[in-house]
């Protein structure tokens, strides 16, 4: 081995172990600024974390780095390709691009929302979506998650992680049920529309693509049954699920589909902090899987419809 590998290879080394430190020191960080906030109480943890809009704040945005640490690490690399779709205010995309994975060339952000109704909504994405693009990431708006095979710029591409963080008709809709229904028939479709974009080893690929979906627990949340839903599509399986934890990604700032609303959106993620968010990972199945999956769903369907158990059209 030569003195000039050895010394490239140290030096390699040298890189990757100081890495490490900086995500274990941020952890670190981040997990006394949590502690600091939950003894505070709610609304104070709200204040510190930010000041207008909910923003993140520099000092807690260093108590975040802190306590990265000893948290797991994201489900994140800096070898995947990841498309983002659902994003209110980007923080959540510039917090991977910049604090997780420290690249944004390997990020693809989209948001249903026009430009000027983000701005509208979340005031404080302008500088988010910024930082985004400084660092190399796609940032996209109008984009349906439900109809990707509409954006042109699309074809032929696919994405090794495809997320959807707390997805949410946003129909405004006051009955339980029919609410239900109508997250039940958006994440339906969004999982027939994300499946053909995954990365698939049957195609060349080095690793089978996954889709990740974050949402709150308890009600009305476990009544859209999202394992089902998306089983149900004959096209995935489930593969896993694990809780989320907002710590893990600092700067990050949770938004309703509404947007931020003075007095009655609160910051440092309070909103989600209580509902045990998890997020729940599929894969692609093979065709022949898929057929399997999908005649098993039918005749689950039809067993539970003579036994006069209610099913929805969005089941049929």
């Amino acid at each position: 081995m030569s003195p000039k590998y050895k010394k490239a290879k140290l030096k390699m080394a040298l890189t990757k172990l100081q890495g490490t430190h900086q995500k274990r020191q941020r952890a670190t960080d981040l997990r006394d600024m949590r502690e600091a906030a939950l003894a505070a109480g709610p609304k104070k943890a709200a204040s510190q974390a930010g000041g207008a809009n909910g923003n993140t704040s520099s000092a807690a945005l260093k108590a975040q780095k802190k306590a990265m640490s000893k948290l797991p690490p994201p489900p994140y690399y800096d070898h995947d390709t990841i498309l983002l779709v659902g994003e209110a205010n980007f923080s959540f995309a510039k917090s991977l691009a910049l604090e997780v994975l420290n690249r944004g060339d390997i990020i693809t952000a989209t948001t249903l929302d026009s430009f000027t109704n983000m701005m509208e909504k979340y005031p404080d994405a302008q500088e988010n979506v910024k930082e985004l693009e400084d660092a190399g990431a796609t940032v996209m708006f109008d984009v349906d998650a439900t109809k990707l095979s509409k954006i042109k710029s699309f074809k032929s591409k696919r994405f090794s992680k495809v997320v959807f963080n707390f997805p949410h008709a946003g129909a405004g809709i006051k009955d339980q049920d029919r609410n239900v229904v109508s997250n039940q028939k958006l994440m339906r479709s969004f999982f027939e529309s994300a499946t053909p974009y995954l990365t698939d080893t049957d195609l060349g690929d080095k690793k089978p693509g996954e889709i990740h979906v974050t949402v709150k627990t308890g009600l009305p949340y476990d009544l859209w049954n999202i394992k089902r839903l998306a089983t149900g599509t004959g096209l995935l399986g489930n593969k896993t699920s694990f809780p989320f934890k907002p710590e893990q990604y600092p700067g990050y700032e949770h938004r309703r589909t509404i947007g931020f609303k003075e007095g009655v959106s609160q910051g440092h993620n309070v909103e989600i902090a209580n509902k045990s968010p998890k997020t729940f990972v599929f894969v692609k199945k093979t065709a022949k899987e898929a057929d399997m999956a999908k005649e098993s769903e039918t005749a689950d369907i039809r067993k539970r419809k003579r036994a006069g158990e209610d099913v929805s059209d969005d089941e049929e």
